[in-house]
């Protein structure tokens, strides 16, 4: 009789093997033997999607029972081993009583990755995240899609091992946000997608790395944020003139010392120069080697003039990224034409210049000799058309 070596591994090795495949075909190792009947409830990561649930089963409510089934065989079976990873993915219509209970479940199995990704329930984005979740002590890794985070005031919100946080069409309050981040002190990675309130965003946090937000906002600080290395904002100006304050330009991007990537967006532009334009920042971006404006409009010269100001304030830039929705106006051409017989913007680092721009832009225009002009070490140049 042959010796079953597999079924003799010590269970961490076995973990680390079933966690390569797909949840559907580790759970079908339940008719193996009686010894295996129950041996995938104690799988360190739930990975649920589409290709999980049988294809006969359409109806969106009828696929969540069918999920809900195979969890609670884990709650049933599983006392003992910890729950790392649990996404939910597939198609369905959760139960949010349901929901509920099992995210309490895993917040208390060594969770240390959860993402809900859109479902049918979640598009209503009336499901209320359990406050449970908040006492996780291993998570670092959260990503949730169009829920509400809105926990009692006297509760304690913030996760002290968390590194990344996602949050996409999710219902929070410039309240709770800046109750959150900074009670996340070890948080690196902050993405905000299409927050259902326009948010005062003040980012408050000393570790924070990256940051990518594509939202609705009413103003930004990110002075409190002096460790971040790469920032990519393509926001949509809540239009409130409680907001107006002076260079805005200074006050938002001149405090990113540590910056080496920087990628704005023409909508975040008209916030940043809602009024005064300084000629550059009032201290130079000296770690900034990647530069990107998306949608620029070169017949807006309060935008051209924001380019050129953080242009003279990043001495080591090296690549630069532009593109380009809207042609030249004549007052932009006449000024970058005054621009180009100034001395004071060089750009000795700058090697890669790559343009998009729309139909009617030129290779040889204003802009390109200009830039040409003031960078000699330049290595390649790249002007494409859509």
């Amino acid at each position: 009789m042959e010796i079953d070596r597999i079924s003799n591994l010590p269970w961490e090795v076995l973990d680390s093997i079933l966690v390569l495949l797909a949840l559907k075909q580790v759970v079908q190792t339940s008719i193996l033997s009686k010894s295996w009947r129950h041996k995938w409830t104690c799988l360190s990561q739930f990975v649920i999607d589409d290709k999980f649930i049988p294809n006969p089963i359409r109806n969106i409510v009828a696929r969540w029972r069918f999920i809900m089934k195979i969890l609670r065989q884990v709650q049933a079976h599983n006392s003992v081993c910890a729950i790392e990873k649990f996404k939910l993915s597939a198609y369905c219509s959760p139960d949010r009583s349901d929901l509920d209970q099992w995210i309490q479940y895993i917040a208390e199995k060594g969770l240390n990755e959860l993402i809900l990704k859109e479902s049918a329930l979640f598009n209503r984005c009336d499901f209320r995240l359990p406050c449970s979740l908040f006492s996780c002590p291993q998570l670092h890794h959260l990503e949730l899609s169009t829920c509400v985070i809105n926990p009692p005031l006297e509760s304690h919100i913030g996760f002290k091992s968390l590194r990344t946080l996602q949050l996409n069409k999710v219902s929070i309050t410039s309240c709770v946000l800046e109750r959150l981040i900074p009670n996340c002190p070890l948080l690196e990675r902050l993405t905000l997608f299409y927050l259902v309130h326009p948010i005062f965003l003040r980012i408050q946090n000393p570790n924070l790395k990256y940051l990518e937000i594509h939202s609705k906002f009413e103003d930004v600080c990110l002075a409190s944020s002096p460790s971040l290395l790469s920032v990519d904002v393509s926001l949509r100006w809540w239009d409130d003139s409680r907001y107006y304050i002076k260079s805005n330009l200074s006050r938002v991007v001149g405090h990113l010392h540590a910056i080496e990537r920087l990628s704005l967006h023409s909508s975040f532009l008209e916030f940043l120069g809602c009024e005064s334009i300084p000629d550059r920042l009032p201290s130079h971006l000296h770690h900034l080697t990647v530069f990107q404006l998306k949608d620029l409009r070169l017949d807006c010269m309060a935008q051209v003039m924001m380019c050129l100001c953080i242009l003279r304030s990043a001495p080591n830039l090296e690549k630069l990224f532009l593109l380009i929705s809207h042609t030249y106006s004549t007052p932009v051409e006449e000024f970058l034409e005054t621009q180009s017989q100034s001395s004071n913007l060089n750009l000795p680092g700058l090697k890669t210049v790559n343009i998009t721009a729309v139909e009617g832009f030129e290779s040889n225009s204003v802009l390109t000799k200009f830039i040409k002009d003031r960078s000699p070490n330049l290595e390649q140049m790249t002007v494409l058309l859509y």
